[in-house]
């Protein structure tokens, strides 16, 4: 009986070890799904558990010893950082209502530069209200300043030092006065100009006496960061520009071909010379005078271009009876005609190659469309005798006329003048 229970017990066990072994074993995919379930349920109480306390104190450790790598690691140049956060609000200006102008340029009929005491400004309504875009701790008054704008968000400002006229800072935006940057020039007084957003001159004044006025010419081909001087007068050297002469202006028409004007006493004669190597020499380029003011006293003013071609030479007669006439060029400088002359002197606004406006705030106002061929006289509605500073007009209809008693708009060729502010 013994002996048979234990062959029932050993066939028993055997029986338990074949049943174990024909049992399916679980695949990889299976053990891994598994293993995936296992520790998505894991990560849900992890999740649970970091939403009620606080992280575990490995991974303190590790975000302690990350940070500590991080404040050791050497930081951006000051240049490339990157700030945390970038706001894109737009910037606020302070409105001005009525701000007392000394020069303006208007861009078109709603956008426009302004300067005066103290201020730097820009106009969004064609005038009626300013915004004082003036950069902080401005180097010097910006109101009878230097300044170009080429549209209505870049422009260029020089300011010149109040106590020594020899050092000035020469300020640029290109986001309509919302940011400046600014260079110390090398310069002191002058005149800028630029051609387009790289390419500028600067007519620099080193002074004047006896009929004479010293100048240095500079150029710059990076915007204004940097330029260099191409031409200067110096004592007891016989330049190409003379020394002889008050200059009043200049004008690049490219990098290399450029006209600077002026005046002398001399009759018949005009100032006018012109540099076709980037301003490094100059020659003088006759004008023929018109009819009756063959014998006259002239002042030329910087021709304004309106193309590679098109341009327009303002020049002043003085003779018994003063007059101005507007030279006109179709082939880029390279030769000037007398168109017909005007008996009036004042200020102007050279709108196209065909179109000008002459005034001088007095009874008549006068206007040309064919390239000052012919004149046409206006009668205003405002007299601005003596006090008229400065006009510019957009088209033959909307200009602006600046005055001492303050700015003026006109939308139908200067007949009749609302004043703004």
């Amino acid at each position: 009986m013994k002996k048979n229970t234990k062959i029932l017990f050993f066939l028993f066990a055997i029986l338990l070890t074949l049943s174990a072994c024909a049992s399916p074993q679980a695949t990889p995919v299976e053990n891994a799904a598994e293993g995936a379930v296992a520790e998505g349920a894991a990560a849900e109480d992890a999740v649970a558990e970091d939403a009620a306390y606080p992280a575990s104190t490995e991974l303190a450790e590790r975000e302690a010893e990350n940070s500590e790598n991080a404040s050791q690691a050497s930081p951006l140049p000051p240049e490339t950082q990157i700030p945390l956060a970038t706001s894109t609000a737009e910037p606020t200006f302070k409105t001005i209502a009525a701000p007392a102008l000394t020069q303006f340029d208007m861009i078109d009929a709603q956008n426009g530069w302004g300067q005066a005491e103290g201020l730097i400004l820009r106009t969004e309504d064609g005038g009626k209200t300013w915004l004082n875009i003036t950069p902080e701790n401005a180097f010097g008054d910006p109101a009878y300043a230097s300044s170009v704008f080429i549209d209505a968000q870049t422009g260029w400002i020089l300011l010149v030092s109040d106590s020594d006229y020899s050092q000035s800072v020469l300020y640029q935006t290109a986001d309509g006065g919302a940011n400046w940057t600014w260079h110390n020039m090398p310069f002191g007084r002058a005149e800028i100009g630029f051609i387009d957003t790289q390419n500028g001159y600067v007519l620099e004044n080193l002074g004047a006496g006896a009929g004479s006025n010293g100048v240095a010419i500079w150029t710059t081909q990076n915007g204004g960061k940097d330029y260099s001087r191409v031409f200067m007068h110096e004592p007891s050297y016989d330049a190409s520009l003379p020394l002889g002469g008050m200059k009043s202006g200049i004008t690049f028409i490219n990098p290399q071909n450029g006209w600077v004007t002026g005046s002398q006493p001399q009759d018949g004669f005009v100032w006018l010379y012109r540099s076709q190597d980037g301003g490094f020499t100059w020659t003088h380029q006759d004008l023929v005078l018109p009819p009756l003011y063959e014998n006259a006293q002239t002042r030329t003013h910087a021709p304004t271009f309106f193309d590679n071609q098109l341009g327009t030479l303002p020049v002043d007669l003085y003779a018994e009876e003063s007059a101005t006439v507007f030279y006109r060029t179709t082939d880029g400088g390279e030769n000037w005609q007398a168109t017909s002359t005007i008996q009036k002197r004042g200020k102007y606004s050279l709108i196209s190659p065909t179109e000008i406006i002459l005034w001088d705030g007095g009874k008549t106002l006068f206007f040309t469309i064919d390239g000052a061929r012919t004149w046409e006289p206006i009668q205003p509605n405002q007299l601005l005798e003596d006090e008229l500073r400065s006009l510019d007009f957009i088209n033959i209809l909307q200009g602006w006329a600046l005055a001492e008693s303050g700015l003026y708009h006109t939308k139908d060729g200067g007949m009749t003048w609302e004043k703004l502010g």
